[in-house]
């Protein structure tokens, strides 16, 4: 073939593409195929010779400006990124974009392709509200309180500024149920919702935790005072009446407080002390706040529990249990995860929930997850030994490891320490360590993935950080959140979001487990929806390493 003929099958293929195709020289297009043609509404002639920033929606064109003027001096910048558009009849669509400066005739110029991702994007706004809003107030829900509040707890923690959680729940709302009934409890939750969320700041997070029961966050407050201000505030929104049935009651709230760094330096242990104002402020007579005490019975019993876990890991009491994962199409063991427990001298066998905010608290996080990697290090290899070694050992890894400045350098060891054993263990992420720096986050997962370990994202769909980005991490393996398994058997919206969230991984070439399986019918439905893998007590508890041999490879 001559190059006339090769340089017209090129042409061919670049115009009849089903990406857009473009080139810009000195900040217009100099070349648009007939796809970016369709997707623009403009014809060939209107193309030529535009600013490219005249159809990119005003909230993107700042950035892509300045993405634009980078590619053309050559600086470092995204060469991919998405972006709204706004065609000729209106409409806003998705794109992703690709660029790089290329040279052309002597002459340097951007050469890239836009691609229609308008479905996909929408589909996958659909899924986060599922996810993160709760249905019947519109508040934000737990999941994304889980996921959410530990993102602005570190940015206090970066900021060295401060946080306030108020936790409180409606008094008297078991008698609201019960006397009006459920659809009247909920016109109640729902006009609650709304008086607070009508007072409250720009800044400030406002969550509909289950029940009666929300949380707000503040963050960035200068003194307790102006806490106190909003809680009073809060209090005199709900003084307005609210109807139901035609009937007209008052309502009232108690309300615990508890601030960042005062009373605790983990989420979990400002709930708690949150949680146990609460109930201090119901105790003095309800319709009140008060804020955490310090002095409080449950401190001593907190420090007394610290002091004991220092001397557990130094005297090795931290044991290593194991969960089996399960294949959803063979029921073959496929992998397991390992699970701290800590065997007390006193109290017996600990469960993450006791002793985790204590590690959190007293920062021994990142040491505890080094203990339990090792530990499976060394049971995979005593496994390898034996010939039984044909699974994966998942171990979690902290936001404390992770954005740990030695992190990498750390799993390098252990990788040049044990070998080819490295590509049996899978490093489970959750989507909160990537939401404190998404490029710092990918850039890690990269390395790790190069000296072969394999990495899963865990507790999908608490977040929303990864729906965005998910084609851009270096991850084997998605883990959906047993919160969704649960009712999967009786409630739609959870059903349609595994089923969401399953087909989303395939389609990205993932595979995807699914967490707190306890029923068959949950297991038929997962199988239904090609689900690979399965973990939870319909299969297995988890149990220590050598009842885990005997039960699972003996």
């Amino acid at each position: 073939m001559n190059k006339i003929q090769e340089s017209e099958k090129y042409r061919l293929m670049v115009e009849n593409s089903i990406v857009g195709a473009y080139i810009i020289e000195d900040g217009k297009f100099v070349y648009v195929n007939r796809r970016l043609e369709q997707l623009s509404g403009y014809t060939n002639s209107e193309l030529l010779n535009m600013n490219p920033l005249t159809f990119v929606h005003e909230d993107d064109r700042a950035f892509v400006a300045e993405n634009l003027q980078k590619k053309i001096l050559g600086e470092e910048c995204e060469r991919d990124f998405c972006v709204k558009v706004v065609d000729t009849d209106g409409n806003v669509k998705y794109v992703h974009v690709d660029g790089i400066q290329v040279e052309l005739d002597g002459r340097k110029v951007i050469a890239g392709t836009f691609i229609d991702i308008t479905e996909k994007t929408i589909a996958v706004k659909k899924i986060e509200k599922l996810v993160n809003y709760d249905s019947l107030t519109g508040l934000y829900n737990r999941h994304y309180f889980n996921i959410h509040s530990e993102y602005l707890l570190k940015k206090a923690q970066r900021d060295q500024s401060r946080l306030a959680v108020l936790l409180f729940d409606i008094d008297n709302f078991k008698r609201i149920n019960d006397s009006l009934g459920h659809k009247a409890g909920d016109i109640v939750l729902v006009q609650t919702g709304k008086l607070i969320s009508d007072v409250l700041r720009d800044s400030d997070y406002f969550f509909r935790l289950g029940g009666d029961e929300f949380t707000v966050i503040i963050n960035d407050f200068k003194s307790e005072s102006e806490i106190k201000i909003l809680t009073k505030r809060i209090q005199k929104a709900l003084r307005s009446s609210i109807e139901v049935d035609e009937l007209s009651f008052h309502i009232s709230l108690s309300i615990g407080i508890s601030l960042f760094p005062e009373h605790g330096t983990s989420m979990e242990t400002l709930q708690k002390s949150a949680d146990i104002a609460m109930y201090q402020s119901k105790k003095d007579g309800k319709n009140r706040f008060s804020f955490f005490a310090q002095d409080s019975g449950s401190s001593s019993k907190i420090l007394e529990l610290e002091n004991d876990f220092y001397e557990g890991i130094e005297r090795g009491e931290l044991e290593l249990y194991l969960q089996p994962q399960v294949d959803v199409a063979t029921s073959r063991l496929v992998g397991a995860e390992a699970l701290v427990r800590w065997n007390h001298p006193e109290k017996g066998v600990l469960t993450p929930n006791i002793f985790l905010p204590l590690a959190q608290d007293t920062g021994l996080l990142y040491k505890l997850d080094l203990i339990m990697i090792d530990k499976a290090y060394n049971l995979l290899k005593e496994y390898d030994t034996q010939g039984k070694l044909n699974f994966t050992i998942s171990v979690n890894i902290s936001n404390a490891l992770f954005h740990h400045q030695r992190f990498f350098s750390i799993m390098q060891k252990f990788q040049k320490k044990y070998g080819h054993l490295c590509k049996y263990i899978m490093l489970e992420l959750t989507e909160e360590i990537l939401m404190v720096d998404n490029s710092h986050a990918n850039k890690i997962m990269k390395s790790l993935k190069l000296i072969g370990y394999k990495m899963a994202i865990d507790d999908f769909g608490t977040g929303y950080s990864s729906f965005g980005n998910l084609k851009m991490m270096e991850i084997n393996e998605l883990k959906i959140d047993r919160s969704f398994i649960k009712d999967i058997g009786k409630n739609e919206n959870d059903k349609a979001i595994v089923k969401a969230v399953i087909a989303m991984g395939h389609s990205l070439g993932l595979s995807v487990l699914a967490e707190g399986v306890e029923e068959k019918c949950q297991v038929e439905i997962l199988k239904e929806m090609d689900c690979d893998t399965i973990q939870g007590f319909y299969f297995d508890k988890p149990m220590p390493a050598a009842l885990f041999s005997k039960c699972w490879l003996d």
